[in-house]
């Protein structure tokens, strides 16, 4: 299933607070997403680009990707639409659901 992946603003302001490699680290983890949707969900194919990534539903329509656990990324998805609402750490990922 192809994938559409849009960002919210709230994204790109949660990137700001990132440091220049960990920016780096959201990138290789959205392009494992781009790569687990175009495979038809093969997570074996997204960890060739980032061998430590994951990919779960926390509760719908919200989805977390991350690499090593370190950083992580809450997507809202419909079908083939995605959008990256959030990038952080898991207590930014806890509070975002909270407040939700």
């Amino acid at each position: 299933m192809p994938l559409i992946l849009y960002y919210y603003p709230s994204f790109e302001r949660s990137l700001k607070s990132l440091g220049p490699e960990q920016r780096k680290i959201v990138r290789q983890l959205l392009s494992a997403v781009q790569v687990y949707y175009a495979s038809d969900c093969q997570i074996e194919e997204a960890q060739k680009i980032a061998p430590r990534f994951f990919y779960k539903q926390l509760r719908k329509p919200y989805y977390e990707a991350g690499i090593e656990s370190t950083l992580r990324v809450i997507i809202e998805r419909e079908q083939s639409r995605c959008v990256a609402v959030l990038a952080g750490n898991h207590d930014d990922i806890k509070r975002f659901l909270a407040n939700e």
